[in-house]
């Protein structure tokens, strides 16, 4: 049997890849000129392409569509069968953009990509489970429509400007740009390229959609992460790290509830992670308090019957092992009888506890941790910010301002819960921008 080949070292495959982002060819115009090459961007300039018109696309990374590599926990979960616009924090918006058949067109073009999926819950992934099938049936569909990927370039600036100025009749826009794919560039090598459009289009999330969009005029909301863990108080419960449980999460301000989640969390030292932390972090705020119920199935009632069926206000260590994990019962039990309790905790439905068992459910059934922010923002799944909605026309996703300045994914003040809700909103607002732009840079060819 021959040895198996060795995978290239890291600082290899960098070498590779910055030869082949030199080696493309960045025409001096194009029709459409994506700022972007993540999920919307590359759906953007497919979709444009396929419409006729000449397409690039300049992503700062060393490769498109890696962002996509990340999703689902590398499975990618790239849509939900429920994608209904309340989960989304501006329903009127996306149901305006996404119109009635916003799962069938998700599906449609990914057909037309060869991808196959399966069903887990609502939630959809491709059959082979990996998010590198959903990058490569993009880039093989991107490359087959003639779509320039020009990688390792950084966009620094979008501006107006006059067809004379351009060079190319009928391009009302230049962006300049860098190549940066060296740790050393050279002095030729940083140098500001310029590319002329007729059309451009905006899929990038974060300071950069920022500092592109606000040289323009256009009304920013301001970046904040979410999906993303969140970061807690420190308190005795930190000494779950790496437990995990199925949890109803209950949120609260000010005392008073405010939403509640239910799914998987994942207990660490600075907080909580996992599901349902991921979608708390879209509402809550410092000082909020997230209650977790631990046995959501089971009512007050039909625990006490179980851990302390005679009702004598303690209950035997181990009792609730049968329900909890062991490690985490343990933790709680010890906790239940020194009386622990969240400090000043504000909650106004707090039940009256005079004994072991009483504290203990009352732990079981609403486990307090108070937020002080997100924990690891550089994790967070998604951007919020980016383009305020009011400034696009949904039928388009066009610039107020402008016919010829269209932004989708992340570019655009728009987030949703976990569950394919956000690769949803980048597949669709792509395939928008995209078609749009496309049809207004062939209509200033005529």
């Amino acid at each position: 049997m021959s040895p198996r080949a060795k995978k290239p070292s890291r600082s290899r495959e960098r070498e590779r890849l910055i030869a082949a982002a030199r080696a493309v060819d960045v025409p001096a115009s194009c029709d459409v000129a994506v700022v972007g090459g993540g999920a919307s961007g590359l759906v953007a300039a497919i979709t444009a392409a396929e419409e006729g018109a000449s397409v690039v696309v300049l992503e700062r990374d060393l490769a498109c569509g890696r962002t996509v590599l990340a999703t689902g926990n590398g499975r990618c979960n790239f849509a939900n069968i429920s994608l209904g616009p309340r989960r989304y924090n501006d329903p009127a918006f996306v149901t305006a953009v996404a119109g009635e058949r916003y799962l069938d067109d998700i599906l449609d073009f990914f057909r037309a990509c060869g991808l196959r999926w399966s069903l887990e819950d609502d939630r959809l992934y491709p059959v082979s489970r990996q998010a590198a099938s959903v990058r490569n049936v993009l880039l093989a569909r991107a490359r087959r429509a003639g779509v320039v990927l020009a990688c390792a370039r950084t966009v620094t600036a979008v501006t107006p400007t006059a067809a004379s100025a351009s060079g190319a009749k009928g391009a009302p826009w230049t962006v300049a740009y860098t190549f940066c794919g060296e740790d050393k560039p050279s002095p030729s090598r940083t140098a500001r390229l310029k590319l002329a459009a007729r059309s451009v289009v905006l899929a990038v999330g974060g300071g950069v959609v920022q500092s592109l969009a606000a040289p323009l005029g256009l009304a920013l909301a301001p970046d904040t992460p979410v999906l993303a863990p969140l970061a807690c108080e420190d308190s005795p419960l930190a000494a779950l790290d790496g437990r995990r449980a199925v949890v109803a999460a209950q949120a609260y301000r000010d005392g008073f509830p405010r939403l509640r989640e239910r799914g998987e969390v994942l207990f660490r030292d600075y907080g909580l992670s996992g599901i349902v932390s991921f979608d708390l972090s879209r509402h809550v705020t410092a000082g909020d308090v997230v209650a977790l119920d631990l046995l959501p199935d089971s009512n007050r009632s039909e625990i006490l019957q179980i851990v302390d069926p005679f009702m004598g206000g303690t209950f035997e260590d181990g009792a609730f092992d049968g329900l909890l994990d062991p490690a985490i019962a343990a933790l709680l039990t010890k906790l239940a009888r020194a009386g622990w309790e969240l400090p000043d905790d504000p909650r106004e439905d707090l039940p009256r506890t005079t004994n072991d068992t009483e504290r203990m459910i009352a732990l079981v059934k609403g486990l307090p941790f108070r937020v002080t922010g997100v924990a690891h923002p550089e994790l967070a799944q998604v951007t919020r910010g980016g383009i305020a909605t009011g400034e696009l026309d949904p039928a388009t996703l066009a610039t107020a301002s402008t016919t010829s300045l269209f932004a989708c994914g992340e570019a655009v003040d728009v987030d949703a819960d976990c569950g394919g809700f956000n690769l949803a909103w980048a597949w669709k607002s792509g395939m928008v921008a995209g078609k749009s732009a496309a049809q207004t840079a062939k209509r200033s060819r005529a």
